[in-house]
């Protein structure tokens, strides 16, 4: 995870736990000590990446999809690439369609960022893997 990443997980953290009105004190002590304050600070600052794992606890203890505690991406990345404004025209239409308020835009945008990374980073099946007769 690249340090400018960590930083912006940690904004995001702290931006969590705010919305939740509570310091790093209370999170420490409302989690058992699960959550130190101190190295709960550390991600906050983005000098300390968290886990899979480890987010995936807090998103539990915060109540929220683990989703929003990752950094939203740039429109144009969560379409895969592509001419921005077409990418943004679009988000917009669905978000008005549906109805979505900014926070729910705002997790919608990140899913999609995630499955179009994850459908760029998948490799192409071989010819002997894609037929009828492969396992």
């Amino acid at each position: 995870m690249s340090a400018e990443y960590s930083k912006r997980v940690g904004e995001t953290l702290r931006s969590v736990r705010r919305a939740k009105d509570l310091s790093l004190q209370e999170v420490e002590g409302l989690s058992n000590q699960e959550f130190k304050a101190s190295v709960l600070g550390a991600y906050e600052r983005g000098e300390r990446a968290v886990s899979v794992p480890r987010l995936w606890r807090l998103s539990n203890f915060y109540g929220v999809a683990v989703t929003e505690l990752l950094p939203a991406d740039e429109p144009a990345t969560a379409a895969g690439g592509g001419d921005s404004n077409e990418t943004d025209a679009r988000h917009c239409d669905l978000v008005e369609s549906l109805g979505l308020s900014r926070a729910e835009a705002q997790i919608l945008s990140r899913v999609v960022a995630r499955v179009g990374a994850a459908l760029e980073a998948e490799p192409e099946p071989s010819p002997d893997e894609s037929g009828p007769g492969s396992r």
